[in-house]
């Protein structure tokens, strides 16, 4: 696990000053460490698995679980944080334990502390008599087997009501037993759970705990829950007690039942804000405030901020299926501030209404672009009092034919453009004269609407995207890739005739960690499978770790704002999920959909509030347990979808100080100046956009200087791109940029270039780290073809192979590459055989007849060089023609019609507009023998879903397929056949009776099919 496990929640404590007191007085959460080793040291053993069942279980009943590997941690200014310690896990069977740390949790211990060693932990440190003492024993030997344990003091604290429980486990038999332990269960003869006293402190000892057929007992879980509570003492155990945490009350309701295909008939019941507050947990040291909540506020879905730091909130009731003619809707905007500082809005005033199902909005212009439906609107309060009296279309073509794949994800980027996601529902329409018709990516355009370009596709729906400082790009998709990393324009790729990859995946761990039991998904359960934002932490509030490394991703099904750690890995980027959470809630009714840096540097959270945050698919009897109507949104009908809640948080460490505020004015180019050195990237922006707005003439000379004298500062980056804003770049500006910037101001350069001037260093491309190198070969594709340029890329592959086994390297210089063919191709002479990568620069500049080809042939017919005369050869021929595919099976229009509408509700999502699914992921469709073969194949995946592992084209894939059995059969029918007619594929259609006898044919059936289940 790695080295950031010494935890975002525990490094910062040597960060953040006292602690001030908590809203709530002396009432709190129970907090434990759970310090579990890392499951290389015994792969049976999984600590941060078990944590996570743990921490489930136990978030409801006021417990908060923070999870380290580090054993560094047991530091006295760290475990005083905490009320408890649990150990699981195996370190150093036979070794000491190191002195400081054993003197730390012994002194924990005994001034009051709780301990919870479990199973192996007394299999650990066997070379130290003091904690095996403190654990109360010493594991010596095990077998295995299925037991009950006896129960020997019925009336202890712990145990009084318990009944205890059956399960498999390892049978351990102690030594080294100390005989001040009061045992509290027995395997048979054998002491199993005990407890002991040491000092003020408790301690508790099981030995239960090998795998998940203990780990997964509901009745373990409640044996833990009544250890922690006993152990942590009678100090904890008041303040718990004081914070009096809300029952949990149910009601009769229907909810889907994806996970046993079973109607849930009761649902809990909505909490206040103050008391769902009491539900919640966020790091140790940190604090969670209400900034709003109803009746002021309702679904809030977004939140962006003015250059005065005054919130608008947007607030949609309509969403999902509630669409409205003209755009004309129920949703609205709040400017809601906070007018007496103390931390919660008190004054709200109506921005706009009208709005039909927005999803975000960003300041800009002295008013909000925001998206509405089919059309991105321009609103403007022009007399000031806090109102939207303009009301203008910047250009429209969204499909709004499923709401929750709709566009979002509203930012202003660092290069002045407006950037944004849209899902698998798409764009189709003109912007600035140019037509455009994209689905599932990323796309910016200017804050005039006067031009569109769109970036780069995604896996699947996309409602995240967020910057670092140095404007690296990342955002999330719902399902399975809650971080992704941008590579290059999908202009870029289209100059070399270059397949653009779909954003790839940063993260490795989809997993989730959330604090409660009560948790409805269709699919990829207790994973990321809603993924909505990627905002990372861009201010100073936060401790150092956290800042433009820390992005924080909602999970809203799991009731959490996850935290990834992003680091660069190569030209892009890794993404490890920490198993600390910014915020999870135990109440079911908790919806986190947006998470955001705000201008004080704390860190503001949507809570949509919602039971129901799931889209679809529609429930039906077999996959969910009742039948639902799929409503004009795409998303199934249920009263339970609730329009009169909604709450805003802010999180921040304890006794913190809100971000200074600036006071910006447009008018005032020395307080703008001033604003681009601000800690808060917010305010950095807000600063830049001003300055770039007012179209000052004076400004040029001061940013000039500003770069010159700090250049390695944040401000210098945003002193380049307002200068590029303002049309006022020169040649020494880039040059010094790219010569001594660090690498915001280096990224902002290369945007500019041109010339190869300060790109290429002793005959090779130079640049700090890959991706840097690999930002530079896409800047030299922008260049004018250069022999010159096309030496300088060999040299760098042959001296750079990283080139070669980096996906997002190689693909940059490869854009290089081809751009600059004749000069690659004609350096590479000297090697025979020319590199792997050269041969595909060739094959790709002789795929066309053009002047700078026919220029080639000609100087390679004068070269002495072996392999010279055969490529002259080669591009003296009239290039290839490709064959246009001619299909046997013709395609009737309303099918393909039909089937194309619902693949795009139903498909497109995990196996991509063009078929080619998403690589690890899903599997393709188009090529894929199991679409294209017998058509009662996928007929039956279609109707009853299928469980990997499945191989496909060479590769194999591990996801779930849920069920489409909601589909009706002429629906599946259409569906199937457009699949199998599209793309490369050509296959018969699937005739409407043979769905009716498979449904038919397997109606009994009730799980997943397996690939050899088909195929046999």
């Amino acid at each position: 696990m790695k080295p950031l496990l010494r935890l975002l929640s525990l490094s910062l404590l040597a960060h953040c000053p006292a602690l001030a007191a908590s809203p709530n007085g002396d009432a709190r959460r129970v907090e434990v460490l759970f310090l579990g080793a890392p499951a290389a040291n015994h792969p049976a053993h999984q600590p941060v698995e078990s944590y996570r069942v743990l921490k489930k279980a136990l978030g409801v009943d006021g417990i908060n679980l923070t999870y380290t590997e580090d054993l560094a941690d047991l530091r006295r200014d760290l475990l005083d944080r905490y009320d408890g310690v649990m150990f699981y896990g195996n370190w150093k069977k036979s070794e000491s334990m190191d002195s400081a740390q054993e003197k730390a949790l012994l002194g924990y211990v005994n001034d009051g502390g709780g301990f919870l060693p479990l199973h192996s932990a007394s299999a650990s440190f066997g070379g130290s008599p003091a904690y095996i003492k403190l654990v109360g024993g010493h594991f010596k030997s095990h077998e295995t087997g299925v037991f009950t344990t006896r129960i020997a003091e019925p009336e202890h604290p712990i145990m009084k009501g318990f009944t205890g429980f059956e399960t498999w486990d390892e049978t351990y038999t102690h030594d080294q037993l100390t005989t001040d332990r009061t045992v509290l269960q027995f395997r048979d003869q054998e002491p199993w759970t005990w407890v002991r006293n040491q000092g003020k402190g408790k301690v508790f000892y099981t030995a239960y705990g090998h795998d998940a057929r203990t780990w997964g007992q509901p009745a373990f879980h409640e044996l833990l829950r009544r250890a922690v509570l006993w152990s942590v003492g009678d100090k904890a155990r008041a303040r718990l007690a004081a914070l009096k945490l809300p029952t949990l009350e149910s009601e009769e309701m229907i909810l889907p039942g994806y996970l046993e295909h079973k109607t849930i008939t009761r649902g809990q019941k909505p909490l206040s804000p103050a008391e769902s507050l009491k539900m919640a947990q966020v790091p140790n040291g940190f604090d969670i405030a209400l900034f709003a909540s109803e009746p002021d506020i309702v679904n809030p879905i977004h939140i962006t901020w003015d250059d005065k730091g005054r919130a608008y909130v947007v607030e949609t009731v309509d969403y999902p299926n509630n669409l409205q003619a003209g755009n004309l809707g129920h949703d609205l905007i709040h400017l809601c501030e906070d007018t007496n500082g103390d931390g919660k809005a008190d004054k709200f005033t109506l921005f706009a209404d009208k709005l039909s199902i927005p999803s975000s909005a960003v300041f800009v212009n002295g008013g909000l672009i925001i998206t509405n439906c089919t059309e991105m609107l321009f609103l403007k309060d022009t007399d000031g009092d806090g109102k939207a009296d303009v009301r203008k279309v910047l250009f429209t073509g969204f499909n709004p034919a499923d709401t929750h794949a709709g566009v979002s994800s509203l930012r202003y980027g660092l290069d002045n453009w407006i950037y944004a996601t849209v899902g698998y529902a798409g764009f189709k329409g003109s912007v600035g004269g140019e037509n455009f018709d994209f689905k599932m990516g990323v796309f910016r355009f200017k804050s005039d609407g006067s031009k569109l370009e769109f970036l780069q596709n995604t896996t699947n729906n996309t409602w995240g995207l967020g910057f670092t400082s140095d404007f690296d790009i990342l955002g999330s998709t719902a399902n399975g890739n809650p971080s992704w990393y941008y590579t290059f324009s999908k202009e870029a790729y289209d100059s070399a005739k270059l397949a653009q990859p779909r954003t790839p995946a940063g993260d490795t761990n989809p997993m989730y960690f959330p604090t409660s039991l009560d948790i409805r998904q269709v699919d990829q359960h207790d994973r990321y499978t809603a993924a909505a934002g990627h905002t990372f932490y861009t201010a100073a509030r936060f401790p150092e770790i956290y800042r433009d490394r820390i992005a924080f991703v909602c999970e809203p099904t799991g009731k959490l704002v996850g935290q990834f750690d992003v680091t660069a890995k190569g030209a892009g980027f890794n993404s490890f999920q920490q198993p600390n959470n910014l915020y999870s809630s135990a109440d079911a009714w908790s919806g986190p959909v947006a998470a955001e840096t705000g201008p004080d540097g704390a860190v503001w959270v949507s809570d949509w509030y919602n039971l129901i945050i799931q889209h679809n698919p529609t429930p039906t009897v077999k996959s969910a347990g009742y039948d639902a109507k799929t409503g004009k949104g795409a998303a199934y009908e249920s009263p339970v979808r609730d329009i009169s809640m909604g709450r805003i948080f802010r999180i921040f460490p304890k006794g913190s100080k809100n971000d200074s505020q600036p006071k910006l004015v447009a008018t005032d180019l020395s307080s703008l100046l001033a604003g681009l050195h601000h800690p808060n990237l917010f305010w950095r922006v807000q600063a830049q956009r001003l300055i770039v707005e007012s179209g000052s003439t004076t400004a040029a000379a001061k940013l000039k200087a500003l770069i010159k004298s700090s250049p390695k500062e944040d401000a210098a980056i945003h002193a380049f791109y307002t200068l590029q804003g303002l049309n006022a770049l020169d040649d020494d500006t880039i040059q010094l940029a790219l010569s001594t910037g660090g690498r915001g101001l280096y990224r902002a350069a290369l945007s500019a270039v041109s010339s190869e001037k300060g790109l290429l260093k002793s005959g090779v491309v130079s640049a700090a780290d890959s991706r840097a190198l690999a930002e530079a070969l896409v800047a030299l594709a922008g260049l004018s073809p250069s022999e010159s340029i096309g030496q300088a890329l060999l040299a760098t592959l042959n001296g750079n192979t990283a080139i070669v086994t980096d996906p997002a390297l190689y693909d940059a210089w490869q854009i290089a590459a081809r751009h600059h063919a004749p000069g690659v191709i004609l350096a590479s002479l000297a090697s025979d055989p020319a590199p792997p990568a050269v041969n595909s620069v060739i094959k790709s500049f002789n795929s066309a007849a053009s002047p700078a080809r026919d220029a080639l042939a000609t100087s390679l017919k004068s070269r002495s060089e072996p392999s010279a005369q055969t490529l002259a050869a080669l591009f003296a021929a009239e290039p290839a023609v490709i064959k246009e595919i001619v299909r046997v099976n013709k395609s009737e229009p309303r099918v393909m019609k039909n089937g194309s509408l619902i693949y795009n509700r139903t498909c497109v999502a995990c196996h991509g507009p063009e078929g080619l699914g998403v690589p690890g992921a899903f599997p393709p469709l188009d090529g894929s023998p199991i679409v294209v073969g017998d058509p009662s194949v996928p007929t039956r995946i279609l109707l009853h879903g299928l469980q990997g592992p499945i191989e496909v084209l060479g590769k194999t894939y591990n996801n779930i397929m849920p069920a489409h059995s909601d589909l009706k059969d002429n629906e599946i029918s259409d569906v199937l056949t457009y699949v199998r007619q599209s793309w490369t594929n050509d296959a018969p259609a699937v005739p409407e009776p043979l769905i009716k006898k498979t449904r038919e044919d397997f109606s009994s059936r009730k799980t997943p099919w397996t690939a050899t289940e088909l195929l046999k």
